[in-house]
């Protein structure tokens, strides 16, 4: 049977919006209409808006690339490093066989990226066959994002402005405050809260991502309504060492630290520790309430850090926790 290329093939888009830092493989879903495989995807005329060549998006960047399978069971960091090795890769490919984008983790001191007026860039997909049969792309828009080193993120990725839907400025009044994801909620059930309700609200916490170095850890810090530390010891009913895919850990009235390999979460891979595609959190602590009826109070988050270093996230309680029996 002679080889057929139909002219009706497509891609789903001609715009991509890969964020700059990271790994990523963007699905084209190519539609064949028919066609006979194999086919063959090939990336030509890489270039700036301006029509000038982009050399930058074939240009080499290191990244670590698995050479085992990671599982989500390895017990410490040594085995989760041997499990990937840094490799040197364009930052910009297609898969031969599939038309799927693929991204290195390059920085933007190598791309452009929003919101730079400047980071917009085209090129061309050539979808061919065996029988030289071949169809061109035209015009495919690259638009690539600076980094965003943590999610949920305060930011408008674009403008790089405080957002100011989803998030709120804290404490009120305050004119040091920074904006921070209005996502923790505290509650009296196994369910976590990740949207306004109004007989929670007195207990919203506030969380702040922050780097404090460029080492491998990961830090949870706990403050009452003073500013002051809450003891992780209270939150007794946690299950620590299902908490992240951590090591070492280090329990102080003041913090928890692990030791942690990054990413977080490592990869898509569903674990114990990851819901819906990025890391969970879930604190608990049990009180009993009046008529001895005992309640637990569950609070968590979901979350991904995508730039390695000794971060530490820090939960910021608008209203005291009562940890007391009534």
């Amino acid at each position: 049977m002679r080889e057929y290329l139909s002219p009706r093939v497509t891609f789903a888009t001609d715009t991509y919006n890969p964020i700059l830092g990271r790994n990523l493989l963007i699905l084209t879903q190519f539609s064949a209409d028919g066609s006979n495989y194999p086919l063959n995807f090939e990336l030509q005329n890489l270039r700036h808006a301006d029509g000038s060549p982009a050399p930058e998006l074939t240009s080499l960047v290191t990244v670590k690339d698995w050479v085992e399978q990671y599982s989500g069971l390895e017990t410490s960091l040594a085995e989760i490093e041997a499990k990937r090795k840094e490799v040197q890769k364009p930052y910009f490919t297609i898969r031969p066989g599939s038309g799927d984008l693929v991204f290195a983790a390059a920085s933007s001191s190598v791309i452009r990226g929003k919101p730079d007026s400047d980071s917009l860039y085209l090129f061309d997909i050539n979808v061919s066959n065996n029988t030289g049969d071949s169809k061109i792309f035209a015009d495919q828009k690259l638009v690539p994002y600076k980094e965003i080193a943590y999610e949920p993120f305060e930011y408008n990725r674009e403008t790089r402005l405080p957002l100011t839907e989803n998030f709120q400025i804290y404490p009120p009044g305050n004119t040091t405050s920074i904006t921070v994801p209005k996502q923790v909620r505290l509650t009296t059930s196994t369910n976590l809260y990740y949207t306004t309700d109004s007989l929670l609200q007195p207990y919203m916490a506030a969380v702040y991502f922050r780097k404090t170095g460029n080492g491998n850890s990961l830090t949870f810090r706990f403050l009452d309504k003073d500013s002051i530390a809450i003891n992780p010891a209270k939150f007794s009913n946690t299950k620590w060492n299902e908490l992240v895919h951590g090591f070492n850990m280090q329990m102080t009235p003041a913090y928890v630290k692990y030791d942690v390999a990054y990413p977080i979460p490592l990869t898509s891979l569903a674990t114990k520790y990851t819901s819906g595609g990025q890391a969970k959190l879930l604190f608990e602590y049990p009180r009993r309430g009046f008529g001895n009826s005992l309640r637990n109070g569950v609070f968590g988050l979901n979350f991904s850090i995508h730039e390695a270093g000794d971060w530490e996230i820090i939960f910021h309680f608008k209203r005291n926790l009562k940890f007391e029996n009534d």
